[in-house]
């Protein structure tokens, strides 16, 4: 019975902002056309309505840019005061929709306000603040977002690396002092790393190389020597070559990687050696690094083979 219940709450609320979209959206494209000022549409928008109103404009504020996001933000302007106070005092869901509204369309002049969301005690309400802040045109904020980063680690670690390195031209030397402090905990400064190997960035190649001389981390290594592997030279490889017979066959495989990206022909032993890994994933990446040294006779020759490595092989040819 409470499934029935729920279930006919949401194909009602469903079915009452359908409804509400095709009033609106009329007349938001003639708003957005410039044959209606954007005072037009007040009247459209009931005082019961206004949080289903603000959504359908951030819709629009996500797709749009340059003048026509503008007029968005100048028609969701009169309703995002009372979201201040939703933010602070609101469900968890309340506070995120304020907070996904505020950064959306309300910036910067909300930004202070979305500042105070970072601590909130709901993770969602506090990334969807970090998100908003961390982003061109606010980098003054980037520290206090930053500085919480060990709150979010249990977070999708691509999601964050993508987030760091959406943040424009300030982002890179923040980025490479969180990587160079052995002070903060090893999957943050792993996250930094993988947001300025997005951003290409050639000078933390160096202070890579450096952390990989003391750090024994899985996740703090694999993503110095993915870093490496990206923007680093030949000049790097005797720095990292010692990794491939780490015990860790994570770290393996990702040497493995690095060798056939920075190496030549004469580092084949290392990959040949890496094949007779026990582990599957580090004799994967051991053939993957052969095939970038461009060693594809030696691949074909083990594809045609009864041994052990001629699926492996045949897979990486095919690839």
């Amino acid at each position: 019975m409470q499934l029935l219940l729920l279930r006919f709450l949401n194909d009602r609320s469903s079915n009452r902002l359908a409804a509400l979209t095709e009033i609106w959206e009329p007349a938001m494209l003639e708003v957005l056309a410039g044959s209606a000022p954007p005072d037009a549409m007040s009247s459209l928008v009931g005082e019961r309505e206004r949080s289903d109103f603000l959504g359908f404009l951030l819709g629009y504020a996500r797709r749009l840019r340059g003048d026509e996001r503008r007029t968005v933000r100048e028609l969701a302007a009169p309703y995002l005061p009372a979201l201040k106070e939703q933010l602070e005092e609101g469900s968890a869901e309340e506070r995120g929709l304020a907070a996904q509204a505020l950064a959306g369309m309300g910036m910067p002049e909300y930004a202070g306000t979305i500042a105070r969301a970072l601590d909130d005690e709901s993770p969602v309400v506090a990334m969807i603040a970090a998100r908003g802040l961390f982003r061109p045109g606010q980098e003054g904020y980037f520290p206090n977002v930053l500085r919480r980063l060990p709150r979010f680690t249990l977070w999708n670690r691509s999601y964050l690396a993508s987030m760091l390195a959406g943040g424009g031209p300030a982002t890179p030397p923040l980025l490479r002092d969180l990587l160079a402090d052995a002070e903060e905990p090893p999957l943050v400064r792993a996250i930094a790393t993988d947001a300025l190997r997005t951003l290409n960035d050639l000078p933390s190649v160096e202070i890579a190389i450096r952390v990989l001389d003391d750090e024994t981390d899985r996740e703090l290594v694999t993503a110095c020597l993915r870093l490496v592997s990206h923007l680093g030279h030949r000049e790097h490889l005797d720095q990292v070559i010692r990794f491939v017979t780490d015990s860790d066959p994570v770290i393996r495989a990702a040497a493995g990687a690095t060798v056939g990206a920075l190496g030549s022909h004469e580092d084949v032993p290392i990959l040949q050696g890496l094949l007779d890994d026990d582990e599957y994933w580090v004799s994967l990446q051991a053939a993957r690094g052969l095939r970038a040294l461009g060693e594809v006779d030696i691949l074909r020759r083990l594809a045609s083979s009864t041994g052990p490595w001629s699926v492996l092989a045949r897979q990486v040819l095919s690839e």
